[in-house]
């Protein structure tokens, strides 16, 4: 069965270490993250030089995967608007199975967690107020296409926030 998981949440809220997790734990399982492609591509996370090409690479690589029949694919990045859930549910229409994964994580823990990444992973304060900004809740619309919809709690934290 192909499995495709898409991430929806604000950077710093846990979205790629809940899919290394996942990848641990199902060892099979491929994650795309458009910091992983730009990193390919340019060398830097943070390069924001070319996001058409790094976009469609992201959504190349999603439907090649869907040829494996076995495939359980994590689609790691923002996609922080109703537009893009739906974009990826169509993009992903290859897939048995399509699950929303979305963080429900205080903007603040974010913010938190965001500075203590590695250098090269860190977004700038303006650039996470603006993504907060235009932040949607997904709409019921949105949650009704997914065969499944995960939310990860406030409980998903690094441990030194938990102190």
């Amino acid at each position: 069965m192909r499995t495709f998981f898409l991430l929806s949440a604000l950077p710093g809220s846990g979205k790629s270490t809940w899919a290394r997790q996942y990848q641990e734990q199902h060892p099979e399982t491929k994650i795309i993250s458009s910091d992983g492609i730009r990193m390919m591509f340019f060398g830097a996370r943070q390069n924001f030089s070319d996001e058409k090409r790094v976009w469609a690479e992201f959504l190349r690589e999603i439907q090649d995967y869907a040829k494996d029949e076995n495939a359980t694919v994590i689609a790691d990045a923002t996609n922080i608007t109703n537009e893009y859930r739906k974009y990826y549910f169509e993009s992903a229409k290859d897939y048995d199975k399509r699950v929303l994964v979305l963080f429900d994580i205080p903007f603040e823990i974010c913010l938190k967690q965001n500075k203590m990444r590695s250098a090269d992973c860190i977004v700038d304060d303006k650039a996470m107020e603006s993504l907060h900004s235009r932040w949607e809740q997904p709409s019921d619309e949105v949650c009704k296409l997914y065969d499944e919809v995960l939310i990860i709690g406030p409980n998903f934290i690094s441990p030194e926030l938990k102190k």
